[in-house]
């Protein structure tokens, strides 16, 4: 190709070239420009022939300057440019040939971005893991979130339940702002983000109306901004704003900014939500656990307790939860001893090994270091996976219900043996099944054995019922059964031989939870030989009727209130009033007794009226009309119905002031005769003793004068029997605790010498004792104090001597014989103890086979009261008398 031809090509391809190509001299003029050129010069306000744009001269006239060619970038309205300046030889000027690269610049710029924003949201979730607090949460996102956006104003508005929101956090705004109550209506932008998913932007706004939308009164300058919804439109929290007073468009990326930085800020609520829950559910689940009345655990498989309630840490091992939790019971032994730990840990293995649960009881040694009864309900707790990963446990305090079964045996053993001894037969009926459990006496009122008896079901109950009684009962029993009231019926039942007795019969109909009767418990009690008295009473009226016409009494019958229904005899002659002043109503029963025997009265007829067909007698005083006492003897009968309800009273009564007097007249010569002779009886035996006393001053061996001291005291301790037994109204016992103060008193004082610092103690009620007891024992009371002056304490030393007698329980469960009478007077048993706290006593002398005379006579002494000696060798010496006294019996 020639040279023209290529300049040629060269102007056409600058001419047509779609990239701006120019020229620029060495003075830097633009001296040519291609059509791309010349638009480029236009939007740098320029054009041929006029000195380059400042933005391309300085660049054109170094590469000139230099020759050599450089590259740069050139910004151009919204457009970017790349130009090569190259220099024109030889200093002639410069070509500019530019290319457009505003899209990779663009490209880039947003590259640049999305790996700043992505910094940004990496450094929000680092934040939102390490800040618990949400507000200063949102004080450290938020500047983050205007940076990146490259806006002045940032901030959340939280959602309340009203409707308003509440400005919580910010940046750029005024720091009044925070906390300022936005009311919805001028938050309507705000509410509108709240009920939209996407954001919402807003671009060009008004300047007037911009920031009222937002409720804020203040930063005028704000052009454009974005909203978008924190939560979700089920769940909202609020909404994160962006407010810029430069920017006037928020792209798709920073949307998608925005948005990212909201999931963020919605999980972190969400997972704070989530936890202040499980917070609540574990705080929920721990205070449950401390308000159930029992001890309650949970461990893992290795045997460490992850939790307990404060029951089980106090009361269990003496501790606190947290002293507890994260320790094995091999770490607590100080709380649990190895004996109850070994237990427990192998309970444990077999459940870990069977899975399920487990009940079983075992003894626990509380904090309070008493043993006490458990049981134990443990099962295993799973994964969601179904592995094992530990026990959980509950204790449950049985102690009081052991103490209850055993009191509950006790109780059911002397219910039985009440039954028994008072020949009553206790039954139990299932209606349901006919089933009977039958308790008391069985064998003594039925014939038949307590196992016999446990097939005779309700049916069979039933045929034992006399024919001529069935149709009455089976009719009473349906009564109760459709009312609801308790059974009371007498009739007659047949034992095992056929035979018949009379029995009372009364129970009660027991409900289920339905409120239907299913059980019927009751009593059956042998009433023959009270129905047998009522018949002899009733054969017998006539016999009493004739038997008062013969003698002055009153024979009277009364209701069940004790007033009078009519009145037969000798009334006016006995209390001095006419039947029609007793039956005006004027004058009461009550009226008539002696004020001191109504109490006696009222218990008597108390008990008679809770007894039906009971028959009693007692002896009182009325007071007559005319002001005199007369005595009166009544016997009175209690007349019922089959249901055991009183019919009526009747009796008789008789005046006996003669035989009254006679018997006191009677009592006081005897009193007198046998404290004259008590009387007489002390004065000999001091005479006695005045003589043994004389007779010791004319011997001067002290063992002789010795001997005759203690025959003197022995007589002593007789003398002062009888003179109590003077001073006693009752001749035939004497009260031993004044006797034994005189004894002791009178026994001191003969060995007062040396013996001033012994402190006498006594412990003796007022105990009335027969003079065969008391006698005996005085005597041996003085043997062994006076042994014990002589030889327990030397001379000056100080001591104690303890006498106490004491009433012994007597035996229980003694009944009369077959016929019903009255049992034979059991004597009262007694037990004396007598100790001092001086010398051993030797244990050479062999008390059962003593040498020396005194303790001869304690052991015959103690034989001749038909009771029992012993001796305690120790600190003390003791000595316990065991013996029984009748005198006393009939003083109980």
């Amino acid at each position: 190709m020639g040279a023209e031809t290529e300049e040629n090509w060269m102007k056409y391809f600058f001419i047509n070239s779609p990239d701006p190509i120019l020229r620029v001299g060495k003075d830097g003029r633009i001296l040519y420009s291609n059509k791309a050129g010349k638009i480029l010069l236009e939007t740098l306000k320029s054009q041929v022939g006029e000195i380059a744009p400042a933005e391309i001269l300085k660049a054109a006239r170094q590469v000139a300057l230099r020759q050599t060619p450089a590259q740069t970038e050139l910004k151009a309205g919204e457009r970017t440019y790349s130009i090569t300046l190259t220099p024109i030889f030889p200093c002639e000027g410069t070509i500019i040939s530019a290319t457009e690269i505003t899209s990779l610049k663009k490209a880039e710029e947003g590259a640049l971005l999305r790996k700043r924003e992505h910094a940004v949201l990496s450094r929000i979730y680092e934040l939102s893991l390490s800040i618990p607090d949400f507000q200063a949460l949102l004080n450290q996102v938020l500047p983050l979130v205007s940076d990146a956006l490259g806006v002045e104003y940032c901030g959340v508005l939280k959602l309340l339940p009203d409707g308003n929101f509440l400005f919580e956090a910010g940046v750029g705004w005024n720091s009044k702002n925070i906390g300022k109550i936005i009311k919805r209506d001028s938050a309507s932008r705000a509410g509108y983000t709240v009920l939209s998913s996407q954001p919402i932007l807003l671009e060009e706004l008004d300047r007037k109306n911009s920031i009222r939308t937002m409720g804020l009164e203040e930063n005028q300058g704000i052009i454009s901004g974005i909203s978008v919804l924190i939560g979700s439109i089920e769940k909202p929290y609020g909404v994160l704003t962006a407010h810029s007073m430069r920017k006037e468009k928020f792209t798709e990326e920073d949307a998608r900014f925005i948005k990212a930085v909201v999931v963020i800020l919605s999980f972190t609520i969400q997972q704070r939500e989530t936890e202040i829950a499980l917070r609540d559910k574990v705080y929920f689940l721990e205070t449950l656990l401390d308000t159930i009345p029992a001890p309650v655990f949970y461990k893992n498989r290795e045997g460490v307790y992850e939790g307990c309630n404060e029951l089980f840490a106090n009361i269990i091992l003496g501790s606190s939860k947290e002293k507890v939790i994260g320790h094995t019971i091999d770490e607590l032994f100080d709380s649990i001893p190895p004996e109850f730990g070994e237990v427990y840990k192998q309970m444990d293995r077999q459940l870990f090994q069977k899975g399920g649960s487990q009940v079983y009881e075992s003894k626990v040694m509380c904090s309070d270091g008493l043993k006490r009864d458990f049981i134990f309900n443990k099962a295993v707790y799973k994964s969601s996976c179904g592995n094992i990963e530990g026990i959980i446990g509950v204790m449950l305090d049985i102690t009081g219900r052991k103490k209850m079964e055993e009191r509950l045996r006790k109780s059911e053993e002397r219910y039985r043996i009440i039954a028994e001894q008072t020949g009553q037969l206790i039954y139990d009926i299932d209606l349901r099944n006919g089933h009977v459990e039958w308790a008391g006496a069985i064998t003594e009122l039925t014939g038949y054995s307590n196992k016999e008896i446990q097939n005779l079901d309700f049916y069979g109950w039933l045929d034992h019922i006399h024919p001529e009684d069935y149709r009455r009962v089976q009719q009473s029993l349906k009564n109760c059964w459709n009312t609801g009231g308790k059974i009371n019926e007498e009739f007659r039942f047949k034992r095992k031989d056929g035979s018949y007795f009379y029995v009372r019969n009364k129970g009660v109909y027991l409900r289920d939870e339905d409120g239907c009767i299913c059980r019927v418990l009751g009593v059956m009690e042998d009433v023959t030989e009270i129905k047998k008295s009522s018949e002899k009473l009733k054969e017998s009226e006539e016999l009493y009727r004739s038997f008062l016409q013969n003698f002055k009494g009153i024979s009277f019958k009364l209701d069940r209130n004790f007033n009078p229904l009519f009145l037969e005899g000798a009334v006016e002659e006995i209390t001095g009033y006419t039947e029609k002043d007793l039956f005006s109503g004027k004058i009461g029963f009550f009226d008539l007794v002696v004020q001191e025997d109504v109490p006696f009265l009222k218990r008597s007829r108390e008990k008679m009226i809770s007894s039906p067909n009971s028959i009693m007698e007692y002896e009182y005083r009325i007071r007559r009309k005319d002001g005199n006492v007369r005595w009166v003897h009544e016997l009175i009968h209690n007349v019922c119905d089959a249901s055991g309800e009183t019919i009526f009273i009747q009796g008789y009564a008789y005046d006996i002031t003669q035989r009254k007097k006679a018997e006191e007249t009677l009592e006081k010569a005897e009193k007198i005769g046998m404290r004259e002779i008590h009387h007489r009886i002390k004065n000999n035996l001091q005479i006695v003793s005045s003589l043994l006393s004389l007779q010791a001053e004319k011997f001067e061996d002290k063992k002789v004068i010795e001997a005759f001291r203690e025959s003197e005291n022995r007589v002593v301790s007789m003398s002062i029997i009888h003179e109590e037994l003077y001073k006693s109204e009752d001749a035939a016992s004497v009260d031993f605790a004044a006797y034994l103060r005189k004894l002791t008193s009178d026994i001191l004082h003969s060995y007062r010498i040396g013996n001033e610092k012994i402190r006498l103690i006594l412990e003796v009620e007022n105990t009335p004792l027969g003079i065969d007891t008391a006698i005996p024992l005085g005597i041996v009371i003085n043997e062994l104090f006076s042994n014990s002056l002589k030889y327990a304490f030397p001379k000056g030393t100080e001591g104690k001597i303890r006498i106490s007698l004491s009433r012994d329980e007597p035996e229980r469960g003694k009944t009369g014989d077959a016929e019903g009478k009255k049992p034979p007077e059991e004597p009262s048993r007694f037990t004396l103890t007598y100790s001092d706290n001086g010398a051993r006593f030797p244990e050479y002398i062999d008390f059962k086979k003593p040498k020396t005379l005194g303790l001869q006579l304690v052991n015959a002494l103690v034989d001749q009261i038909n009771g029992t000696i012993e001796l305690e060798r120790g600190n003390e010496t003791k000595f316990t008398i065991r013996f029984e006294d009748r005198g006393s019996a009939s003083k109980m």
